[in-house]
């Protein structure tokens, strides 16, 4: 799908996301969604999410700073999203880190049906081993090259039967027969907290849009690749550090999403 047709797509649309999402990354979520042509609104009770989750068009699962309430919202959520047949877009962050994080994103998975995974290289090498004890922190520790990471992203896909986008210095997106890499960005994303959960964020917006996910994971992992290789120019043109980054990267998003006739470098 080409520029012009994704942002109108958005702008006609409008999408609303149900982000059951972490304290972390929560208002940057809501504001890039915003920029971006959509709308956040963040439920998590478990009393009120499937009703939240009716009226939105993506449903967007981020299990950070989880506890038992978190993993029984998402489930409920997640589950009748998949009922409507609304797009489900698992951010398992962290999934590593302890076994209780590892045995609820079992039960969770078991019940509901992820239409995008958006993970790092730790979380998905966890997601596929997770009867093996395996454990890891909420950053990515586990480091392969290229074409493990593409085996990773495929193998992902196939066992969930959903897409796979695996991101990092190089993201890697799959759907089991589709393969996609894209390159460039900013190495600076990896200093920013919250760059995964947001790049989850551009997911949901593009499922809602009414994307396939492969399409939806694609056009989201180019144009948060493209708003960081902006960012990080602006930030050098003005000898500016991470706080000027963070700032560069949502108009850098802004301005892209709603074709800006200001220079973009």
């Amino acid at each position: 799908m080409n520029g012009k047709d994704w942002r109108e797509l958005i702008r006609r649309t409008a999408p609303k996301i149900h982000c059951l999402t972490n304290p972390v990354s929560m208002q940057d979520m809501a504001n890039l969604l915003l920029a971006a042509g959509g709308s956040a609104i963040m439920a998590q009770d478990p009393a009120e999410v499937q009703e939240i989750t009716s009226f939105c068009q993506a449903t967007l699962l981020n299990t950070g700073v989880p506890d038992r309430e978190k993993f029984l919202a998402c489930t409920a959520a997640g589950m009748q999203a998949n009922k409507l047949g609304h797009p489900v877009i698992l951010d398992p962050v962290g999934v590593g880190a302890s076994r209780f994080r590892r045995n609820h994103m079992e039960l969770l998975l078991n019940k509901v049906r992820p239409s995008v995974i958006r993970c790092n290289q730790e979380e998905a090498y966890t997601l596929l081993h997770m009867q093996t004890g395996v454990s890891g922190g909420v950053e990515s520790a586990v480091s392969v090259g290229q074409k493990e990471q593409e085996r990773i992203a495929e193998k992902l896909a196939g066992m969930y039967q959903c897409t796979a986008l695996i991101s990092g210095e190089m993201d890697v997106i799959s759907d089991g027969e589709r393969l996609c890499v894209l390159s460039g960005g900013d190495r600076r994303m990896a200093r920013l907290t919250g760059s995964g959960c947001m790049l989850s964020a551009l997911c949901a917006l593009f499922c809602g849009a009414g994307l396939s996910s492969y399409e939806a994971a694609c056009t989201a992992g180019s144009i948060w690749k493209e708003s960081s290789r902006i960012a990080g120019e602006r930030t050098e043109k003005t000898q500016g550090g991470m706080g000027s980054f963070h700032r560069h990267l949502f108009d850098a998003l802004d301005q892209l999403c709603n074709e800006s006739k200001e220079e973009m470098i």
